[in-house]
């Protein structure tokens, strides 16, 4: 990755949000309705100012993701960058897939359907193949990588990548990866994780747990 560029993990209790601090700021996430103020807080002390942000990318439109998009876009020109399924979710505030994979997810989905809205935002910028990043300064793109939801999107940054919940820590054991336990589409979701892997990346960041080494995640497959 380019010296001049930095990622940060922005911690929002159950999940992270990421900045990244190149010639401008990006953030990828943006926490659950209610923590506007602990964003706010934690991008300060990250050295980042809402009202600075060049670029927003929502992974996916889950609430522990999409939750702030409104609040932030009160207080930003940030563009607001998703997948086209994510940005249709992002206009009502309604929840992508909650297909569960576990006893263990099946038994937490009537608790998630509960949290499940927020805020309806619009999105400006459709992610369908990649985005590159390099208008903001940074040597990167936006990928799909569906399968925890069909519209989620990771961001790769050489030898970098923040996923969202592509991957997720494994329950008592946060750096140890793990298949999510809300999972759409396991043949989407195995192709997603070799396209990023395959781009070279060594590093994973992802929004519950981690970071994980390449390495390990491949050993999911």
């Amino acid at each position: 990755m380019d010296e001049r560029v930095a990622i940060t993990r922005i911690p929002l209790g159950m999940t992270s949000a990421y900045v990244v601090r190149g010639p401008v700021p990006i953030l990828i996430d943006a926490g659950m309705a209610g923590q506007e103020a602990v964003l706010r807080f934690r991008l300060r002390r990250a050295g980042v100012e809402v009202a600075d942000l060049a670029l927003i990318v929502v992974t996916h439109a889950h609430s522990d993701h999409a939750g702030c998009l409104a609040w932030l876009r009160t207080l930003t020109d940030a563009a607001i960058a998703a997948s086209p399924d994510t940005m249709t979710a992002l206009r009502s505030g309604a929840s992508a897939c909650m297909r569960p994979r576990t006893v263990l997810a099946r038994a937490m989905v009537p608790f998630l359907a509960s949290v499940a809205k927020y805020p309806a935002v619009s999105g400006d910028v459709a992610v369908i193949d990649s985005l590159p990043l390099a208008p903001y300064g940074i040597d990167g793109h936006v990928i799909p990588t569906p399968g925890h939801t069909r519209g989620c999107l990771s961001v790769v940054i050489g030898r970098d990548a923040i996923v969202g919940d592509l991957v997720s820590g494994r329950m008592g054991r946060p750096r140890a990866p793990a298949i999510p336990r809300l999972l759409e589409d396991r043949v989407a979701w195995e192709k997603s994780v070799r396209s990023v892997l395959m781009r070279g990346v060594e590093r994973l960041y992802p929004a519950h747990g981690g970071p994980f080494d390449a390495d390990q995640v491949a050993h999911l497959l």
